[in-house]
């Protein structure tokens, strides 16, 4: 928590960031006001401000975080990975499980990037990180796959937009409703099923 004495701009606006995402991770988006933000670094709330125009830029930061934080897990798991089908179920059990262990950022990320940008445009940094994480995806598929670089362009989407349903399903307590007990099971199967005939040999 910072207190009432002499902070730098950079300390202060860091210090406001911080607490915005200690919020975040412990009580979800709702409990990110201005009233519990200014509480939690010592000063009035229209110092928050000073530095983000509203709550969304400040938002928009702390998923900038948690976006760094998801692709620095999934390539952590994928360089302990062999080469071939073992990456891509690694990438894939790495999104979920993210998600799993950081519930609250996982769904700020989602619910208010879809707020923001309808309202502003995000920055470039922020941007080029998610274009990063799509990267990585490509860059995991084409590598371990034979197929060409716009096959695994396609590829990752697809295989993103599983795992998001997937880890959708699981954090709402509802992949029983289409028979599954346990989410690495329908990624085994559904990896299994459709990439095994592109898997490098």
């Amino acid at each position: 928590m910072a207190r009432r004495k002499d902070h730098s701009p950079e300390e202060l606006k860091t210090a406001i960031r911080r607490a915005a995402e200690k919020l975040i991770y412990t009580k979800g988006l709702n409990g990110l006001t201005a009233r519990a933000l200014a509480k939690e670094i010592g000063y009035t709330p229209g110092t928050i401000y000073n530095f983000y125009r509203d709550m969304d830029a400040l938002v928009t930061e702390v998923n900038y975080t948690t976006l760094k934080q998801l692709h620095k897990h999934c390539t952590e798991k994928i360089g302990k990975a062999r080469p071939g089908y073992e990456s891509i179920k690694s990438l894939a059990y790495a999104y979920i499980d993210f998600a799993h262990m950081h519930e609250r950022a996982w769904r700020t990320l989602f619910i208010a990037t879809n707020r923001v940008s309808k309202t502003v445009k995000l920055p470039a940094h922020y941007r080029q990180c998610l274009a990063d994480l799509f990267e990585l995806i490509e860059t995991t598929m084409q590598n371990n796959l034979s197929i060409s670089a716009d096959e695994a362009a396609h590829a990752a989407r697809l295989l993103w937009a599983c795992m998001h349903g997937i880890t959708s399903l699981m954090l709402d307590g509802r992949l029983s409703l289409i028979g599954i007990k346990e989410p690495h099971a329908i990624v085994d199967d559904l990896l299994s099923k459709y990439l095994k005939d592109y898997v490098r040999a």
